[in-house]
């Protein structure tokens, strides 16, 4: 359940607008553009935002505007290569970064693997709409293979399992349906220290870790639009641990925790920062329920039942004793 919290200060809201164009620092050069990164920047705001030291910052989105120019293929995403196998042959593949369609994609694929074959094969690519599978079919009798082995990523796109796949009688298959939305959503990330996101990934063989996203934004159009988010609702909200706004850096984010290349286009967002007082009139509790254990196993299980039913037995003998007690008073009070 996501924490709520309840405005008690007497303090306005500040909204900040940011275009990611006006930023002081771009940090590095987009992979496939080569230009500017617009969606990593830095900014230093000319009036700091600050609160009382018995206070406390909530920064929020109000919306985002990001322009759809990053492309589903990319060397960005690193979905853009893979090795072909024919025979003892092996054969370097690698898509040009750009945005792709079903017929786009097999178009590429088939140039690519009839220019780069060693054994004069004429390959052909078919997808079926009813499994959205690929299926490519060789000319030669040579057994050829896909290598994802390093590359699973591409393996996500065409369908397949980061292994090494084989023909079968000059026939091979996807194993899954095809991907070609590579970027589902897009992470929007802060560099404030605040632990109010877990992000889950297998990338860099860290399942989960801490960071400052305050947002993530599903992707539902289509390349060359824009997309606008404004969360519905109650906001996601990272409780910040200090007490002063001076710069920041905001960074989109893939699915697997990469930067995105919007190909030297800027995107927008404003941000809302609120104020509140944890203790006043002492009604809040400032724990930090993630430093609480938490009951996994089946003594933690027991042991919380044992004192639960001990805590009520008492409670019961209590009540008890005191109804006796409220009897024999009234016992007093009788006529003899």
């Amino acid at each position: 359940m996501a924490a709520s919290y309840q405005l008690n200060t007497m303090d306005s809201s500040i909204n900040i607008h940011i275009n990611s164009e006006d930023g002081m620092n771009f940090i590095g050069k987009g992979a496939d553009s080569n230009l500017v990164q617009t969606s990593d920047f830095t900014m230093v705001l000319e009036d700091t935002i600050a609160c009382d030291e018995t206070q406390h910052m909530l920064l929020s989105v109000s919306s985002i505007e990001i322009p759809i120019t990053f492309y589903n293929v990319s060397q960005a995403i690193n979905n853009h290569n893979f090795v072909l196998k024919e025979g003892n042959f092996n054969i370097d593949i690698t898509l040009p970064s750009q945005n792709y369609d079903i017929d786009s994609l097999q178009t590429q694929l088939e140039t690519l693997f009839n220019n780069a074959s060693n054994v004069g094969a004429t390959y052909t690519f078919k997808f079926d709409i009813n499994t959205y599978k690929l299926t490519c079919t060789s000319s030669s009798t040579t057994t050829f293979k896909f290598d994802f082995t390093e590359y699973k990523e591409t393996a996500k796109l065409l369908g397949f399992f980061p292994s090494i796949v084989s023909s079968q009688n000059q026939v091979l298959t996807s194993v899954k349906p095809i991907n070609m939305n590579s970027i589902p959503f897009v992470f929007l990330d802060s560099s404030f220290t605040s632990k109010g996101s877990v992000i889950s990934t297998n990338e860099r063989d860290i399942k989960t870790f801490s960071s400052g996203v305050l947002a993530k934004v599903p992707v539902d159009k289509d390349f060359g639009d824009i997309l606008t988010y404004t969360p519905l609702g109650n906001r996601h909200s990272l409780l910040l641990s200090g007490k002063r706004i001076h710069q920041l850096r905001l960074t989109l984010k893939d699915p697997n925790y990469r930067t995105i290349d919007l190909n030297g286009v800027p995107f927008s967002v404003s941000l809302s920062v609120d104020f509140i007082d944890l203790e006043a009139g002492g009604i809040y509790n400032t724990d930090d329920p993630r430093h609480k254990k938490i009951t996994t196993t089946r003594e933690d299980v027991n042991e919380n039942l044992t004192q639960a039913l001990m805590s009520l037995g008492q409670q019961y003998a209590e009540n008890m004793d005191n109804r006796n007690k409220l009897i024999d008073v009234l016992n007093l009070d009788k006529p003899k």
